[in-house]
Order: C-alpha cells, then structure tokens, then sequence
C-alpha cells in the first residue's frame, strides 16, 4: 500500500500543479484578449488570434477573434480543465489517507463522476448549437464519459468498503 501512497501522493502534486497551470492560462488569455495588449497580434482580416507567451514572441495560443467562439469555446476550456484538474487531486488525496474509505473519500469519487458525465456533455452541446464540433471534442468527450463511468463503478466499490467499515466500528 505504501508505493499507492507515493504514487498518489506524486500524481495529487501534479495534478494541482496542472490545474494551477490552466487557471493561469485562462486569466493570462482572459486578460491578453480583453485588454487587447501587445501579446496578442490579430491577423486574418482579424478572424484569428495568436496570443504570445510573456514577453516573448513565441506563439502560445490560437484562436478565432469572434466573441462566440472566445467565451463558449476557448476560455471555457481552460477553466474546466483547471477544476477538472483539481478534482483529480482530490481523487488522489483519497489514496493518500491512512483510513481509504471515509464519507470525504467517497464524495470526491461521486462529485469527480458526475463533473465527468455532466460537464462535458452540456459543453459539446452548447458548442454544436454554435457550431460543429469537431471530431476531436467527440472523442475527449467519449474519454471523459469513460472516465466517468469507471469512477462510478469505483465510488460504488467505495461506498460498499465504507458501509462495510462503518458497520465493523459499530462492532468494535
């Protein structure tokens, strides 16, 4: 159990450190295009963005310049990634506990199923209203269903462990 531990303990640093990672991408790309500052060069008849890494001009992210596509489409991404992300660390903080199966640990597993079921599905539907998706976002959408799915079955073997163990402190 104790290299479950480490790796969780490894993989929950991660993950956090990429949801930090994305949520600073969201408002480094938030505040680049509403301040329309120098990072940021419009081309295209300016239909496209490219937002440069800080005080670089190394190309960073790319986009269409359309209100639509840059508040349903392309900031969304990121702070759904940042909270998918921190939610994964919450999954790992699970296996990092000395005692696996609590009520928290549980809660974790179900809120981190249904943001996965739910979330990227309401998300690809409101991207077909606007426009079609491409076949990329159908098959992240197909792995987050997936995902989901499997930790539903996990939160379900969590929840028969924690009724079990909560049935066992009641003997002793």
């Amino acid at each position: 159990m104790t290299s479950v531990k480490l790796t969780a303990k490894v993989l929950l640093h991660l993950s956090r450190l990429l949801a930090f990672i994305y949520f600073i991408t969201f408002v480094y790309a938030l505040l680049s295009l509403e301040s329309k500052s120098a990072s940021v060069l419009l081309h295209d008849a300016n239909r496209q963005f490219i937002i440069y890494l800080p005080f670089t001009h190394i190309p960073f992210l790319l986009g269409f310049y359309n209100p639509v596509y840059i508040w349903i489409e392309f900031l969304p991404l990121f702070i759904l990634y940042a909270l998918f992300f921190l939610l994964l660390s919450y999954v790992f903080d699970v296996f990092t506990q000395d005692r696996l199966f609590t009520h928290k640990g549980y809660n974790y597993l179900r809120v981190f199923y249904l943001a996965n079921l739910t979330v990227p599905v309401i998300m690809l539907f409101l991207t077909e209203l606007l426009n079609e998706a491409s076949f990329d976002a159908w098959g992240i959408v197909g792995l987050h269903l997936l995902l989901g799915i499997f930790i539903f079955f996990m939160a379900a073997i969590f929840k028969q462990g924690l009724n079990l163990q909560d049935e066992q402190d009641l003997i002793f």
